[in-house]
């Protein structure tokens, strides 16, 4: 049930395939090829036991108007909490009893047919303390789960079950379907999602709206992402082992792609300096980092050997260590003095000038499958599987795919940051690059469909 005068139904909502960098604090669109949803990150709004359905749009009054919120059923004076932190907006009081709430990014809360009834009666003796928490009124500020007002059948709702009537209104924009962020609040399904995003977002003002990406396929395919540009590929050729990663020259005048037997192949500006590629390896190559001037490059094996070419110059290695869990990935410091060696279980080990500034001791939430350095040097992130971020240094923490509200969360691949390190893409195995802080979302293997071999690989331009 819904007061008389409504917003028109949103028609074709504007959908952004869920990435890390939002417009709004916890708002987001999530999309199957059968279903689009909006939702807002928000407090279920009644406490207790309920019940409630997918009812927006169901007819009313013979067909004269459309449903547009979510009847949540329960008993009167169950209690009704703020669904945000907000202001109390406008509040109705005559038997027809509701309120608002107004979040600080101009979303609106919409509580209706707030209780009118004397407990245990139906008597529409309408006293105020039966229908809102002492204090509620018109500018009170309230906080999430904050206690607000009673349920009820005021209203056009008298003669039917109690329930709330609650509506969701984005600023400036017209009523959307609320049943969304409801089933979220409570944990229940949404076509990937089982939770909302809890990562943090940044201000409009601050987002970064250029960044370009390159993602490679363990065919040697590359594509790419927001004008990255494209020198050339190993798709459609034979390679003796797979792709495993693929690094820019240092003014992204090229690539060089690798092989985890440790092949290399040089496209645009890149040169080549030598490989791995004929030579026999008691380990498989896992990574490669190359030098600040581009002429050279390191290849790191699963045992932590070291094989430098070029201008690179060999620090040091695991290579006669015995290590509790072999060697996943490396990264360069800046200077191209040293690098840093990370193996699955988090543990990380520093040669040079590369400064160690902290690791998982072997507590990583599930298998590390990445380092990268931060800009300054300064700093690293680890990528778990499981999508998880861990920071270290001046490397900020802008989110990750474990905390997108999955209800299976991809295995992650690869983390390339922007170049203000205030962001990051997470690429994952299913073809989905994920964005967050600064990073724009430029698009992914996946929603075009193209994903036809196993993901390896993402670079930043």
């Amino acid at each position: 049930m819904e007061p008389p005068v409504r917003r028109r139904l949103l028609v074709g909502l504007v959908v952004l395939v869920a990435g890390g960098t939002m417009s709004l604090p916890g708002t987001a669109y999530a999309a199957t090829a059968s279903q689009e949803v909006q939702y807002r990150k928000i407090t279920f709004p009644v406490a207790g036991a309920t019940s409630y359905g997918n009812t927006w749009g169901a007819s009313r009054d013979g067909g004269a108007r459309q449903h547009q919120g979510t009847d949540v059923m329960g008993h009167k004076m169950q209690v009704l909490v703020a669904a945000h932190d907000g202001t109390i907006g406008w509040t109705r009081t005559d038997g027809n009893n509701m309120l608002t709430i107004r979040d600080d990014d101009g979303w609106e809360y919409w509580y209706i047919h707030i209780n009118n009834d004397t407990p245990g009666t139906d008597d529409g003796a309408n006293r105020p303390e039966h229908m809102f928490f002492p204090g509620i009124e018109s500018g009170v500020r309230v906080t999430a789960g904050q206690p607000v007002a009673y349920l009820g059948d005021s209203g056009n709702a008298e003669g039917t079950s109690p329930h709330l009537h609650f509506e969701l209104h984005p600023p400036g924009g017209v009523v959307v379907n609320s049943y969304w962020s409801l089933m979220l609040a409570q944990g229940r399904r949404v076509n990937d999602r089982c939770g909302f995003d809890e990562n943090p977002v940044l201000r409009a003002s601050s987002v970064k709206t250029t960044g370009s990406y390159l993602t490679l396929t363990s065919d040697g395919g590359v594509y790419g992402y927001g004008g990255a540009p494209f020198f050339g590929a190993m798709s459609g050729k034979r390679l003796n082992a797979p792709a495993i990663s693929l690094v820019p020259t240092p003014t992204g005048n090229g690539y060089w792609q690798l092989a985890a037997d440790g092949g290399i192949f040089s496209f645009g500006g890149a040169r080549f300096f030598g490989s791995t590629g004929a030579k026999r390896l008691n380990q498989p190559v896992v990574g490669m980092a190359a030098t600040p001037s581009g002429n050279g490059y390191w290849l790191v094996a699963r045992d932590g050997g070291i094989f430098s070419f070029g201008d690179a110059r060999f620090a040091g290695s695991t290579g006669g260590m015995r290590l509790n869990q072999p060697i996943v990935g490396m990264a360069a410091t800046p200077s191209g003095n040293g690098y840093w060696l990370v193996a699955q279980d988090g543990g990380i080990f520093s040669f040079g000038d590369a400064t160690f500034l902290g690791s998982t001791g072997g507590r990583s939430p599930s298998p590390v499958v990445d380092l990268t350095a931060s800009p300054s040097g300064k700093g690293y992130w680890m990528l778990t599987r499981g999508g998880t971020v861990l920071p270290f240094g001046d490397a900020a923490f802008a989110g990750g795919t474990d905390r997108l509200g999955f209800c299976a969360v991809p295995e992650a691949v690869k983390l390339a940051p922007t170049s203000t390190g205030k962001g990051y893409w997470i690429q994952a195995a299913d073809g989905n690059t994920f964005a967050f802080g600064d990073a724009p979302d430029q698009g992914s293997i996946k929603r075009q469909g193209l994903a036809t071999r196993p993901i390896a690989d993402l670079a930043a331009f």
